[in-house]
């Protein structure tokens, strides 16, 4: 009997069988949940990874504007990058903007603007002193120095930095560099151009004449006539009033601290192109032409006759006149604070000291004769002697000094007195320096030439040096009266720094290479000073 047996079914199968695919769809979620997850992870890893770079890169390229800053406000002395100037930078595709507040640098970069990554760093820099000893005496920075008045006259030229520490300045003459004094003033009769900034402790007043950089004054300032102009996008800043008048032009900001701001006439302030801020402590009135830009006043504002405010005007008091955008009187809260001049103390800024020598007791008689072809040649060696001097007429005789064979060609004197037509001509082959020092007065007469020589033997023009010969070999010629007055003659050509600390120095159509320092005072008619710092003061 075939008997078919068929296997037990185990109980509870068929519920397992579902209870599997539950089991195994729960576990799909999980790994789909995880993967998601860990999706979610690693895009906010990124993202925070790519906020995180953008920071970082936003530091860094805030730190390479306050590097730039730096750099240009030492490449500029001595008016640097000036108290309240900003600028903005494009670097390494972001932007920085850096501002120079008193002491501080601050730069502000953003990168990747605009985008979720966007990212933003402002960071301070002290300003830095420049490599400068702030215990050295700055004066040999200066084409000009002195602590007495300066006569600049008709077509004088100087090519350098002038400081009188002690009285005015009225110019005649350009000066391509800056001007440190008390009062500056330009004369009425001449047209002065100032390629670089004027810091006065006292007060700016321009007549004719153009100014390139800022006008920093302690008391005030003022352009009075369509000839004065500060055309170039020059700041103005003053701790008293600011006056404009004539066709007085400013395409730069207008800030005083202690005082009003007032035009009059048909005086201009920024253009439609390039519209600039007006802040004043207190009271601004403007009775001239058209400021371009927004006026911020302490006190009110006063627009009368044809001017106009071609944009914002906000005061602490009233506001009247012509306004074309917002005014908002009565609203010190939104006046931000004039930014004060920047000024350097003159009382900082001394003579150096004098050099302590004696001269010795031999006179010197320098000889005439000679002709253009066979000219008289009268070397002499360092040392020291009584007096120096010439006949009248020498235009056929040659002076030669040398800067020692084993050491500074240190001459002493207790005057010299040359005649004209002289030829000087300078030995520097030694690698030394010729200095000269001289009791009394040094008085050259006039037609002077000096020719300059690196080998001994083959002799240049001064004149027709190069403009790097000049720098390297005009600083290593010295010339020091320690009692009295240098005397230039006219129409003559000059090569060394003078220094004269108690004398005088005076001279007309001459050119002089070097740097002039008087404790007298300095004449400089029809001339150009191409500027050298010195090798040597007193030791």
């Amino acid at each position: 009997m075939n008997t078919n047996i068929s296997p037990p079914i185990r109980a509870g199968f068929r519920d397992r069988k579902g209870g599997t695919l539950i089991g195994l769809i729960a576990v799909i979620l999980i790994i789909g949940v995880m993967g998601v997850s860990v999706i979610t992870f690693t895009h906010s890893t990124e993202h925070s990874f790519l906020i995180a770079s953008a920071g970082s890169r936003a530091y860094y390229l805030a730190e390479s504007g306050l590097r730039y800053a730096q750099q240009i406000h030492c490449d500029s002395m001595p008016a640097g990058w000036l108290h309240g100037r900003s600028q903005t930078l494009t670097l390494h595709g972001g932007e920085v903007v850096v501002i120079r507040l008193v002491d501080t640098f601050w730069a502000t970069a953003v990168v990747d603007a605009g985008t979720a990554q966007e990212a933003r760093a402002e960071v301070p820099m002290p300003v830095s002193l420049c490599g400068v000893d702030p215990a050295a005496n700055p004066a040999d920075e200066f084409a000009v120095f002195g602590d007495t008045a300066i006569s600049l006259g008709n077509n004088t030229v100087i090519q350098g930095d002038v400081a009188i520490t002690g009285d005015d300045v009225e110019l005649k003459g350009d000066v391509i560099g800056n001007i440190l004094a008390n009062d500056i003033s330009t004369h009425a009769s001449s047209s002065t151009t100032v390629t670089g900034s004027i810091f006065s402790s006292g007060t700016v007043s321009i007549g004719t004449g153009t100014v390139t950089g800022d006008i920093h004054a302690a008391t005030g300032i003022i352009l009075s006539s369509a000839q004065s102009s500060v055309p170039f996008g020059g700041w103005l800043f003053s701790n008293g009033n600011i006056e404009l008048s004539g066709g007085s032009v400013v395409l730069g900001h207008v800030h005083t601290c202690g005082g009003n701001v007032e035009t009059s006439g048909s005086a201009v302030i920024g253009t439609a192109l390039e519209p600039i801020e007006v802040h004043a402590s207190g009271n601004v009135s403007l009775g001239g032409g058209d400021v371009y830009g927004d006026v911020y006043a302490g006190g009110n504002i006063v627009v009368s006759g044809s001017a106009r405010i071609v944009g914002n005007a906000y005061a602490g008091g009233t506001i009247t006149g012509t306004v074309t955008g917002t005014s908002m009187p009565n609203s010190p809260t939104y006046l931000p604070e004039p930014i004060c001049p920047d000024l350097t103390d003159l009382d900082d800024l001394n003579l150096p000291d004098a050099t302590v020598f004696t001269a010795g007791e031999d006179d010197v008689d320098v000889p005439a004769g000679g002709s253009p072809e066979l000219p008289t040649e009268f070397p002499l060696a360092p040392g020291s002697y009584n007096v120096l001097s010439s006949p009248n007429n020498v235009s056929d005789t040659r002076l030669f000094l040398n800067d020692g064979s084993d050491n500074h060609g240190n001459y002493y004197f207790n005057s010299i007195s040359l005649g004209n037509f002289m030829h000087l001509y300078l030995d520097l082959s030694g690698g030394y320096d010729i200095r000269i020092f001289v009791v009394g007065d040094i008085d050259f007469g006039r037609d002077l030439n000096v020719f300059v020589s690196t080998d001994g033997t083959n002799y240049t023009e001064m004149s027709s040096l190069n403009e790097i010969e000049k720098e390297a070999l005009g600083a290593r010629v010295y010339w020091e009266s320690a009692t009295s007055d240098y005397t230039l003659g006219q129409s003559s050509n000059w090569f060394g720094t003078v220094y004269t600390p108690v004398g005088s120095l005076s001279t007309s159509n001459a050119y002089l290479i070097g740097s002039y320092f008087s404790g007298g005072g300095h004449n400089l008619q029809n001339s150009t000073v191409f500027h050298v710092a010195p090798n040597y003061f007193a030791e």
